[in-house]
């Protein structure tokens, strides 16, 4: 099955759900609490319609401004594919 162009680079939904578990785990794990629990909150926002997606946006968005300096720079690149998904699924483009 070919990955959704809207995906990409996560082969399928919840391959992308999966990283998005890993880098909340991995933050909390380093230190970065509250860029965990800022992320954490906004994937619970996600309720399958575009505001919830939306929500989510938000809250990487607003991870990687606050907390982007502190992180590694795998833990801003994975970020930064989380957000560029959010960003296409919620726009759809």
């Amino acid at each position: 099955m070919k990955p959704s162009r809207l995906l990409r680079p996560f082969a399928s939904l919840e391959e992308y759900f999966a990283a998005v578990r890993t880098l909340v785990a991995d933050l909390s794990a380093s230190g970065h609490a509250e860029a965990s629990a800022a992320l954490r909150e906004g994937f619970g926002s996600l309720n399958g319609l575009t505001d919830g997606w939306a929500l989510f946006l938000e809250a990487v968005r607003a991870a990687g401004d606050r907390y982007g300096a502190e992180l590694t720079r795998e833990q801003r690149r994975h970020l930064d594919e989380v957000r560029r998904v959010a960003h296409r699924i919620t726009y759809r483009r």
